[in-house]
């Protein structure tokens, strides 16, 4: 068993105990959550993980196999996740979900690549089950297909403890650990948590949105989640995702006008102060909401186009902007705050002749933040199952944005973590997870749900 030096005192004396073999016969003096911690101890786990080394590998090479793109139905790699579960104590549940039923939604983002579906999300709940418990979810779709490929991206290839594929990384090495993660854990009699195979890429709304809606309207508890995905640093298991910050993304347009020109056929010719520069107004408005609205947020201009001349005022002129913000600020409050804004800038000039016209518009990323508690129990079981296993604690890394472990947190109220193996190429080609660090995944996550039920 692996320990680290900075491990807290209550840890070491759990495993030093455990190491003493005084579990069976003093298991009685602990409490609840350390009994249930304790029936699963960290070889226990990677011995079960290991014993399925090889199907976990045939899983995922069979999953990397199936093509199932962003902004496909992933009906055939759905099909083989069905087919697993099928077998395991589970209730298989399939569904057909469209984006655009949810658009309406205060957590909806506009899918990338755009499409309507369906799109097959797959849900496994454990047979005979009335209690509230924990929840695995991952997603099926992958990247899509860019230039620069070795091998074939859809014949999975092994080299120097690398499995190389298409969604090796993202996400179908998660599918297949939570899935060899819950056969492990039947086959002892573990908790069972529930498995949600869904659509991740490009916001989420083909998959997590629609799924963790039904949770919600069902009223159905989960303790805590873990969203078997790694953090795309590429660190693996040093870093647990279990922030993620709010993204808007908008474009301002600004309309403005020219004076008459003095001379025929000259437009330079116009007095510049009888025209309304669309270039200076969006300056202006865009200072206005930067001190006004979009107070308390981190904005970066990163696009600005205007005018097409320079002898005259630009009776055009356009700005796009990225906001990034946290709780509680929420990407259609600061939408419609600005809005008002603009409204009033606009008033200003009510009956001075002609009027700026304004407009903003999102135009990719609208996500909103959430965070669970770094040091809430569900995160200390977690991090020290990673601990145990992975010989060094794991950090925080809060920087991603959109997410999906947003939706358990803000429709559930539930705490989420993202969590995934060593891997890399991801968003590119020759993608990879390492095998080694798959296998401890899979460890991890029984480690993880054993010790959440005892929470």
């Amino acid at each position: 068993m692996m320990t680290s030096p900075t491990s807290k005192a209550g840890s070491l004396t759990r495993r030093r105990f455990v190491a003493a073999g005084g579990l069976t016969a003093s298991a009685a003096l602990l409490p609840p959550w350390a009994r249930a911690r304790a029936a699963m101890l960290p070889g226990e786990a990677l011995a079960l993980a290991e014993a399925r080394r090889d199907e976990l590998v045939e899983l995922l090479a069979g999953l990397v196999r199936i093509r199932s793109q962003s902004g496909e139905s992933a009906e055939q790699a759905q099909a083989v996740v069905r087919d697993y579960l099928g077998r395991l104590p589970y209730r298989v549940e399939a569904s057909a979900d469209r984006p655009s039923d949810y658009e309406s939604h205060p957590e909806f983002m506009p899918p990338s690549p755009a499409g309507d579906g369906p799109f097959v999300n797959v849900v496994g709940w454990p047979e005979g089950s009335t209690a509230s418990g924990c929840g695995l979810f991952s997603h099926i779709d992958t990247h899509l297909v860019e230039d620069g490929w070795e091998t074939d991206p859809y014949e999975p290839v092994q080299r120097d403890g690398r499995l190389y594929g298409l969604g090796t990384a993202d996400d179908k090495g998660g599918v297949a650990a939570m899935l060899v993660a819950a056969a492990a854990l039947a086959s002892v009699g573990g908790p069972l948590p529930v498995v949600m195979s869904l659509h991740g890429k490009g916001g989420g709304s083909r998959g997590s949105l629609p799924v963790f809606e039904r949770l919600r309207r069902s009223g159905q508890v989960l303790d805590a989640v873990l969203y078997v995905h790694p953090a795309e640093t590429g660190r693996g298991l040093d870093d647990i995702k279990n922030e993620v910050q709010g993204i808007l993304d908008l474009e301002l347009r600004v309309r403005g006008w020219r004076g008459e020109p003095l001379e025929v056929n000259s437009i330079d010719s116009a007095p510049w102060e009888d025209g309304g520069n669309a270039i200076d107004a969006c300056w202006k408005m865009l200072g206005r909401l930067r001190n006004g609205a979009f107070a308390g947020t981190s904005i970066n201009v990163g696009q600005v186009t205007g005018g097409d001349r320079i002898g005259s005022v630009a009776d055009s002129a356009s700005a796009r902007l990225r906001l990034k913000f946290s709780e509680p600020h929420t990407w259609s409050v600061l939408l419609d705050v600005a809005r008002a804004e603009i409204g009033e800038f606009l008033d200003a000039y009510a009956g001075a002749g002609q009027q700026y016209a304004i407009e903003l518009e999102p135009v990719g990323y609208r996500t909103n933040p959430g965070s669970a508690d770094w040091d809430g129990p569900a995160s200390r079981v977690l991090r020290e199952a990673i601990e145990d296993l992975a010989g060094k604690a794991p950090a925080a890394y809060p920087n991603h944005y959109a997410g999906d472990i947003r939706y358990p947190i803000r429709l559930l109220g539930t705490p989420a973590y993202g969590i995934g193996s060593l891997a890399g190429g991801f968003y590119g080609p020759n993608e990879w997870v390492d095998v080694d660090d798959l296998v401890r995944l899979v460890a991890v996550v029984i480690a993880t749900v054993t010790g959440w039920s005892g929470l």
